[in-house]
């Protein structure tokens, strides 16, 4: 007989405290994605409640006799960091902890079969045995993990709860979408579920309108390197559906909107994006995506290509978001635009009125005065009328404020905000009410720019065409225009606005 010598209870509760899911869970979790791992087109699920068991079958490469022996050691694995979606046979480990015994039973091949019983019997004592091969797996290759439960009531019990895990964790590869357009390259024959004998479908599965998308990152040679849809539901989702959701190779890693750098305000908008080569930065429990700068670097080059596959889509399901990345770069544009204007002063003294701007007490040089003067402000109110948001956002300032003795010092409010709008004319592209410009979001321009990744530069030229239409008669709008971008580009900031290759 062959012995576990650590203190093998330990390890399996720290491995087990690194998910934030039940340990029912991720024992289904990760069998299936070792399955994956290993070429599995079909895996199947059998629960014996008398016996208190639940068997995994698949029909992957399987294991020989030597592979088994290391599979029982916990910190042994044939996997490298970067390498599949499953986590040192981890599934099968996890299940010591609820279990009388759990027996594993294999053909890797040449005929060979293999099979062994192991168990928990201390903190520190984990004895397996070969046994017997019974005959669970019935194809050629394959692996069958059988789990003696202590606990008749134990959810692995239950087959609501195994075809919900799956379908939570696994989505993407119950929806023939995904097998058509890139699975297809993964997975050629697809990956089938069954519980109890029974092939599991997602059949009310059937959002309004999804809106498919594919992923493009820019300089890898394959053309597409993701596939997703975002869709909007029709009564509240379960908080497992929430968001977007990234997988790598069918499985779901990250969910929400934070990891995707999108502020999302409706709550029935929901997706799911599939991109094959995260697979290669993922941590080595393969439920996070790894830190480093080289990793990091790969992750928001993919980030920024599903940002911009996804942000048109959201456009076109009545999501007005701005992405929290852009927020950020929208107040050095802000500043940016300050001094392209502050530079037009001397040729067009006329749109001092609108910036705020005075000479200096000598009459030379201009001065701005203290506050902002550009500044970005968040979309329209649906709810409410352009002007009306317009009106509140510039009567806050008017709102009592704290003072004290001394004088009081108040944030002056700035004296032009640029926001967006989705305007009913799609031929205008922009316009001023009060002293804000409203880019218009349903101009054909906008999503194009948003796409190309050009959102900025179409800012600008909104901000300096609306402003052309208040110099002098006897001047030239498009002279304005000329030496704004001119002005500019003398003060463009090169993290901002990187030159882009031909």
């Amino acid at each position: 007989m062959y012995e576990t010598r650590v203190n093998l209870k330990h390890l399996l509760e720290d491995i087990r405290d690194g998910y934030v899911m039940p340990i029912e869970e991720v024992i289904i979790v990760e069998l299936v994605a070792n399955a994956l791992d290993s070429q599995a087109k079909n895996i199947s699920f059998f629960i014996d409640v008398l016996e208190k068991s639940l068997t995994v079958v698949d029909d992957g490469k399987g294991m020989r006799r030597i592979a088994m022996k290391e599979y029982h050691n916990i910190a042994s694995t044939t996997k490298q960091r970067g390498q599949g979606i499953g986590f040192a046979g981890v599934g099968a480990k996890l299940s010591l902890l609820l279990a009388k015994e759990v027996v594993t039973e294999s053909k890797g091949g040449h005929n060979s079969r293999t099979a062994t019983i192991w168990h928990l019997t201390s903190d520190n004592r984990a004895p397996w045995k070969f046994a017997v091969f019974s005959g669970k797996v019935k194809t050629s290759r394959g692996t069958a993990v059988s789990i003696l439960l202590e606990n008749k009531d134990s959810p692995l019990l239950s087959r609501d709860f195994i075809i919900n895990t799956l379908k939570k964790n696994f989505l993407p590869l119950f929806l023939p979408a995904f097998q058509q357009k890139i699975f297809k390259f993964i997975y050629p024959k697809g990956v089938s579920f069954y519980v109890e004998g029974e092939k599991i479908f997602f059949n009310n599965f059937s959002p309004q309108d999804p809106r498919m998308f594919f992923v493009k990152v820019k300089g890898r040679q394959r053309a597409v390197s993701g596939f997703g849809f975002l869709a909007k539901a029709e009564q509240p989702l379960p908080e497992e559906m929430r968001g977007v959701a990234v997988s790598t190779f069918g499985k779901i890693i990250k969910r929400g909107w934070e990891w995707l750098g999108l502020d999302v305000k409706d709550p029935f908008i929901f997706g799911v994006v599939e991109a094959p080569s995260l697979a290669e930065i993922l941590t080595t429990n393969k439920t996070d995506f790894l830190q480093d700068a080289a990793s990091l670097k790969k992750y928001y080059k993919y980030r920024k290509a599903i940002q911009e596959a996804a942000l048109p889509v959201l456009t076109g399901l009545g999501e007005e978001i701005l992405t929290t990345d852009k927020r950020k770069s929208f107040g050095a544009l802000s500043k940016e635009i300050e001094k392209a204007l502050f530079g037009l002063l001397k040729d067009f003294p006329e749109i001092t009125s609108l910036l705020g701007f005075k000479k200096s007490a000598s009459g030379g040089a201009w001065k701005e005065k203290l506050g902002t003067v550009v500044d970005f402000i968040e979309q329209a109110n649906k709810q409410k009328s352009t002007i009306e948001q317009t009106i509140e956002t510039k009567d806050e300032s008017a709102l009592p404020q704290k003072t004290s003795s001394a004088k009081s010092k108040q944030k002056k409010s700035p004296k032009i905000t640029i926001g967006f709008e989705t305007n009913d004319n799609p031929e205008i592209l922009g316009r001023m009410l009060e002293n804000t410009i409203w880019i218009n979001k349903n101009h054909p321009a906008y999503p194009r720019a948003l796409s190309d990744g050009f959102e900025s530069w179409h800012i600008l030229l909104v901000v300096a065409w609306v402003l052309a239409g208040f110099v002098e008669q006897e001047k030239s709008p498009l002279e304005f225009i000329s030496q704004f971008f001119s002005a500019f580009a003398e003060e463009r900031q090169a993290s901002l606005f990187p030159r882009r290759s031909s």
